[in-house]
């Protein structure tokens, strides 16, 4: 999967300038300067005005717009942790100015913006007015749909045990045995609530989750799960962070809500994760039509696609590409903030940022 340096190198044909851009800057620009440029010329549009108090005394408050600049140049090239932006900031001039700043703030202003952004929701508010502005009056032929673990370094809110598969005794419960009322089952109430309710009421803490893997054996995971919905250029339309414990079914009817306020699109597609019928009726029910693969539970008969099912059904592998680029190129290699509120906003920054790559990815494509 390329990254922002081999889409678009040291071309200025996405930079819209009629004039060498060295001449505003200390150093000669580099290729990875020229691309969060041009990445930056997408994005800044969309960004919303950041609101805050005024304050009379104390020392001036840093810019919002040149501290978010910052996070998104270090979801870019990577950076893991506030120190190391600072550092990274203090030392590139040219990167310096690009984002701004002609004094870099402490590591603390760092950790404290951030808790103020994730807030607000800035990631996941942008995503949908990118996405509503490149695909408005245009028609979607595939929406994928997958998740991917995310491990994090704090105490789960559940414990290993928990979430280990337990045999039932098979049969009819004895005379004398208490039968447990069944409740509604969530996926079913879920078809009548809006996507903002649906996703309040599932785990967000980091917990332990458990899959198996296609040896058949179980893994453990101790984090959170990312899900995300991609179009069949690989942009990502709509994404939620849950606990790893939370199933990816609970957040299959979430997602394509989501989605389809910002897309108008014709095929669904998913794992047999996503295979139950709520999930099929509410597909069907809107005019679109589901292609996810059959779930066999308990089924002494092995149901498979049809040819031509089949045949459209490779084309998911565009959001398991979408998730390898993020974990690869634009999340951190490893968590050093605790909390969901944190947690979900680097996340969110990181999709965000493979949205805009992969909308000049394939403009750069067009152009050329």
């Amino acid at each position: 999967m390329k990254n922002i340096i081999e889409i678009l190198g040291g071309t200025q044909i996405l930079l819209g300038f009629s004039f060498d851009p060295d001449v505003l800057f200390e150093e000669h620009l580099s290729d990875e300067h020229k691309g969060f440029l041009a990445f930056l010329r997408v994005i800044e549009e969309h960004i919303p005005e950041f609101k805050h108090k005024k304050a009379h005394t104390g020392r001036p408050r840093y810019d919002d717009l040149c501290i978010f600049r910052a996070m998104l140049a270090k979801s870019i090239y990577q950076i893991d942790k506030n120190n190391l932006l600072r550092q990274r900031l203090l030392s590139d001039c040219n990167l310096r100015k690009i984002c701004g700043f002609t004094k870099i703030p402490s590591e603390a202003t760092f950790s404290r913006r951030l808790e103020d952004f994730s807030s607000i929701h800035l990631p996941e508010t942008m995503l949908a007015r990118i996405v509503h502005n490149y695909y408005e009056g245009s028609l979607v032929r595939v929406v994928a749909r997958d998740s991917t673990s995310i491990k994090a370094r704090e105490k789960a809110c559940n414990k290993k045990k928990d979430v280990k598969k337990t045999k039932r005794k098979r049969g009819r419960p004895r005379k004398t045995e208490l039968r447990i009322p069944k409740e509604i089952k969530r996926v079913s109430k879920q078809l009548k609530q809006s996507p903002g309710k649906s996703l309040s009421q599932l785990d967000k803490e980091c917990g332990w989750g458990c899959k198996e893997n296609s040896q058949g054996k179980v893994q453990y995971t101790k984090g959170y799960k990312l899900h995300l919905d991609v179009t069949e250029n690989g942009i990502p339309v709509s994404s939620c962070v849950t606990g790893a414990n939370v199933h990816d079914s609970q957040v299959a009817i979430i997602l394509e809500k989501m989605t389809e306020r910002r897309v108008k699109h014709l095929y669904s597609m998913a794992d047999s994760a996503y295979d139950f019928p709520e999930h099929r009726l509410y597909i069907t029910g809107n005019g679109r039509v589901p292609v996810i693969d059959l779930n066999n539970r308990r089924s002494p008969k092995k149901n498979e696609l049809g040819p031509l099912e089949k045949e459209q059904y490779k084309a998911r592998t565009v959001v398991e590409r979408a998730n390898s680029h993020l974990k690869d190129n634009l999340l951190p290699k490893a968590l050093y903030i605790k909390g969901y509120r944190k947690v979900n906003f680097v996340l969110q920054i990181g999709v965000l940022c493979l949205a805009v790559l992969k909308i000049l990815e394939v403009y750069a494509v067009i152009l050329t």
